[in-house]
């Protein structure tokens, strides 16, 4: 019996690397005899040439498509796009159409006849069978023929691995067939209306930015319209577990995308190798793209992200962050929805990933871990990974608008099992993750950020001189910083080091020495801001608004609507911080209502100073 799978393996694949040959043969024909000469005819505007090569060719032309087209599915490694848009840029797009569609139907036809006569495995389907298999798993709808239109549809399963699958099926042949006709032919039109673009821009009759526009945004439709009717018609999403395929895919596109200018570099991966399973991830928070950072881990991981809650309400994302995979979390707010909701995912079999500082760091350096975060760590009993991120900071700070390009260092600094985890106090967990956690990042004195306007928006968060003491006399210009009350002056170098050689060398240190001024005068200060609010309710889409006073002192912060009896009083040890948005608005729960409150625009910086002088004075009292 051996002997005999052996004699089947060796035939299969003596028929595979005869058919590869093939269509190295014919691809080699057609692109030295038709769609090179084409292409120059084109460039040169000689249509008369072209369509008189196509002549000369006659059927060996029109028959070199589609055979190669059907060769392709059958060596299913061999992308087949490539003789699609060749085949858009050498013939009408309605002739192109019919030869690849033709082409397909033939290949998938040997396929099917290959499976159910002559009785081949089809092993050469490699990872395709397990991406398959992963598909047809989560789909709603168990039907062969509607699971192949699925596959067909997304631009990620080669075609003639989409037909092995379905001929393993074994459905009738005609049905099969007419499925595969129809299935294809938006991936083909796809293909085929690049090539057109192509050839338009060649011969002149677009611009470039044109057929760019046409590909991206052409591209960037159908693939959200395709995704939208999988979402809805195919995969399956249970509501109570926090993963839905469709706004995955979604999330992590637009992510890619976002992120092309950062380089990932991961260190210590290889002690992944030892958590086997689910696990928690615990990293520290300095810049937004940090849960990117997380995924580089394991990008084969589901995990069940916490993230602050009012990204949530967000017009667009928010629905895509719920569905993605995200918990949300009140920040410096009792939440034990979210610790339920903790709790139901890893009981489904998510991994949890959290950043316990709740906050992005405004200055570089490590903000205080809650340690309510060691007891739930405690209470998933799963592996701890404590992760350290590093470089996010320069590449996209929390006061400037814009990414610069630069390396983001992803750390795995040390794994707790659960068997440790039991014999630690919830005290002794603190003290591990706060000191696995904690990075300065203006430690590192080796970045180099050679981009200019280094400077640019740090007044919204240094806010204060810290040499004369005045308040919003800051500015920055370029790579330089200054006060334009005494005239003091800061150029920052490619390391993110002030030039001038000062007790406050950068940022960091120019941001703690502020506080030290407010912590000063924190006895002084009672200070008043009129806001226009917004206030966000669980599980309701609009928002209703409020108009008034916030107030700020050393005992207490209060609420005073001027246009309702609405009021409202938090004592300073009621509250654990007070989260904000650089230069745009600052926020707080009440009766676990969100409340965004948002100064004057000619009065922003206070959102920085507003939670600036809460720390100040926690830190005061915590003495």
């Amino acid at each position: 019996m051996k002997l005999k799978m052996s004699k089947k393996s060796l035939i299969e694949r003596i028929v595979v690397l005869t058919i590869v040959a093939a269509v190295v043969i014919m691809l080699a024909f057609f692109l030295k005899d038709i769609f090179v000469p084409l292409i120059k005819y084109q460039i040169n505007g000689n249509k008369e040439a072209a369509e008189a090569l196509l002549r000369e060719n006659g059927i060996l032309g029109y028959i070199a498509v589609p055979v190669i087209e059907a060769l392709q599915m059958v060596v299913i490694f061999i992308p087949a796009e490539f003789i699609q848009i060749t085949s858009g840029m050498s013939f009408p797009w309605w002739v192109a159409i019919l030869l690849c569609d033709l082409g397909v139907c033939l290949g998938a036809s040997f396929i099917y006849l290959i499976i159910n006569v002559f009785r081949f495995k089809g092993d050469i389907l490699g990872k395709s069978e397990s991406k398959i298999a992963q598909y047809e798993k989560v789909s709603k709808n168990r039907s062969t023929l509607l699971m192949m239109v699925l596959l067909f549809i997304m631009p990620i399963i080669p075609f003639g691995a989409i037909a092995y699958y379905g001929s393993s099926k074994k459905p009738t042949y005609w049905k099969y067939i007419l499925t595969v006709a129809l299935a294809v032919l938006p991936s083909i039109c796809t293909s085929i209306l690049m090539g057109a673009a192509i050839t338009n821009a060649i011969n002149g009759s677009w611009p470039i930015w044109a057929v760019v526009l046409v590909i991206i945004g052409g591209g960037g439709i159908l693939l959200f319209l395709l995704l939208f009717v999988l979402h809805q018609f195919f995969f399956k999403h249970n509501d109570n577990t926090p993963y839905s395929w469709f706004y995955g895919v979604i999330i992590s596109l637009i992510s890619k995308f976002l992120m092309f200018k950062v380089k990932y570099k991961v260190i210590n991966q290889e002690m992944m190798n030892d958590v086997g399973g689910q696990y928690v991830v615990l990293a520290n928070h300095h810049t937004w793209f940090d849960f990117m950072g997380v995924h580089k881990l394991d990008p084969n991981m589901r995990y069940a992200m916490v993230m602050n809650a009012h990204l949530f309400h967000a017009p667009i994302f928010g629905k895509w962050f719920k569905r993605s995979g995200c918990i949300p979390k009140k920040l410096f707010a009792p939440d034990i929805p979210c610790a339920v909701k903790i709790l139901n995912a890893k009981n489904s079999g998510y991994s949890i990933a959290m950043f316990p500082e709740a906050r992005l760091s405004t200055d570089g350096g490590a903000s205080y871990v809650n340690s309510a975060t060691a007891s739930l760590a405690k209470k998933l009993d799963l592996p701890v990974v404590l992760v350290q991120l590093r470089g996010g900071y320069f590449i996209k700070p929390k006061w400037r608008k814009k990414m610069k390009r630069g390396t983001y260092e992803i750390e795995v600094k040390r794994i707790i099992q659960p068997s440790e985890l039991e014999n630690m106090s919830v005290e002794e967990v603190h003290d591990i993750i706060q000191e696995s956690l904690s990075f300065n990042e203006f430690d590192n004195l080796n970045i180099k950020m050679k981009s200019g306007n280094k400077a640019k928006g740090l007044e919204n968060i240094l806010y204060r001189c810290k040499d004369c003491g005045e308040l919003y006399s800051t500015y920055s210009k370029g790579n330089y910083f200054g006060c334009s009350k005494c005239g003091k002056k800061y150029e920052i170098l490619p390391n993110y080091q002030f030039k001038e050689n000062n007790d406050s060398p950068n940022i960091h240190d120019y941001y703690q020495d502020m506080k030290k001024i407010e912590m000063l005068e924190i006895d002084k200060i009672n200070l008043d801001v009129p806001v226009d609010v917004k206030i966000y309710t669980d599980n309701k889409k609009k928002f209703r608004t409020e108009k008034g006073m916030f107030h700020f002192d050393k005992d207490k912060v209060y609420f005073k609507s001027s246009i309702s009896d609405l009021y409202f009083e938090y004592s300073t040890s009621q509250l654990e911080g007070i989260a904000y948005s650089v230069n745009e608005e600052f926020e707080m729960y009440y009766n676990d209502e969100l409340y965004y409150f948002y100064p004057d625009i000619s009065n922003r910086k206070v959102c920085t100073r507003i939670a600036l002088l809460f720390e100040a004075n926690k830190m005061r009292l915590t003495k």
